[in-house]
């Protein structure tokens, strides 16, 4: 490593608290762990400003007033309290096995055959919602380890240990260097893995334009699509619900269908149609505090998106060329 490249004093001992605290979650009952998530939700909620005006800006849009203010501050407060109680039982994975998962958490869907044909590609796509972390390693529960592509954080030290916890029930890690190669390969010989989809990128990236929430616009990645279509790999939706008791309902819905014709925009439309229910019927459980829109058409009614999307014209550019694709597959299919 280069003399410039050396880690700061600052990012050593962001490592070393990081290390020591996981070591210590690891040893604590999972009944302590899951309600430390309260009381350190809310001090997080208390202290990002920025977060809190993103997640009421987010909320607005898509609820707009058919919700009162008091509710939507209770699902961004409730937000705030999931990702922290979803963070906290990462470091507690190492304990995750078969007979741990079972008591906290039920499953359905699993069932179905194709989730043990080791012959079958699968790609498990979700949300950032609830604890998406376990509902990708208990995939492993199913004898088929999935890939992890390691983590490029600011802080270079700390990628190592989010991808050892994300591995720990037997997921196998690769570097982020030629990702989508390994991945490819690693389908074609029937592998699997999981991603989040929801993850808002710049028209220019590899991205397609979807509708959210009724006409919201935004950009997200087609990775998961454009690798299905060249392997074969059945594109899985799944959840993870929280029932009454606090207790996990992991879901594995049926794979996304679709036809022949059918192109990356409309796969991935429905990939985000099979997720977004979840959202609305349990939205304390979504991720309000991430900026989900940051792009906005510069023309047509614009009101809804949050006061923090921006006109770009590389977005009206994607749009736009998107439009006239759809229109010229109208045409052939008259």
């Amino acid at each position: 490593m280069h003399a410039e490249q050396r880690p700061t004093t600052r990012q050593r001992l962001e490592y070393e608290g990081l290390r020591l605290g996981g070591w210590i979650l690891r040893w604590l009952p999972y009944s302590l762990v899951k309600a430390m998530a309260r009381p350190l939700g809310l001090i997080a909620w208390a202290v990002d400003k920025r977060g809190r005006n993103t997640s009421r800006a987010n909320l607005d849009a898509v609820f707009g007033d058919s919700l009162s203010e008091e509710k939507k501050s209770q699902i961004a407060r409730k937000g705030y309290q999931n990702f922290a109680r979803t963070m906290l039982e990462l470091f507690w994975s190492p304990n995750l096995t078969k007979e741990v998962l079972a008591k906290i958490s039920s499953c359905e869907g699993l069932e179905q055959g194709f989730h043990h044909d080791k012959a079958q590609p699968i790609i498990y796509v979700c949300l950032h919602a609830s604890n998406f972390e376990w509902l990708s390693q208990n995939i492993a529960s199913v004898g088929r380890p999935a890939i992890v592509v390691t983590q490029q954080l600011k802080n270079p030290l700390l990628g190592g240990i989010f991808d050892r916890l994300r591995a720990s029930t037997g997921h196998d890690i690769i570097p982020q260097e030629r990702a989508m190669i390994r991945m490819f390969r690693h389908l074609k010989n029937g592998g699997v893995f999981c991603m989040v989809v929801d993850l808002n990128l710049d028209p220019n990236e590899s991205s397609v334009i979807i509708e959210e929430f009724g006409g919201l616009k935004t950009c997200v990645t087609q990775m998961h699509v454009a690798l299905a279509l060249r392997t074969g790999a059945l594109i899985v939706p799944a959840e993870c619900r929280v029932n009454p008791d606090g207790k996990y309902r992991m879901i594995y819905h049926k794979p996304v269908e679709y036809g022949p014709e059918a192109t990356v925009e409309e796969i991935t439309q429905r990939c985000w149609d099979a997720l977004e229910p979840f959202v609305l019927q349990q939205p304390e459980y979504w991720l309000w505090s991430y900026k989900h829109w940051r792009f906005k058409p510069s023309s047509g009614d614009t009101a809804r998106y949050p006061s923090y999307a921006n006109p770009a014209k590389r977005f009206d550019k994607l749009i736009a060329k998107q439009r006239l694709a759809n229109a010229e597959k109208a045409v052939e299919n008259r």
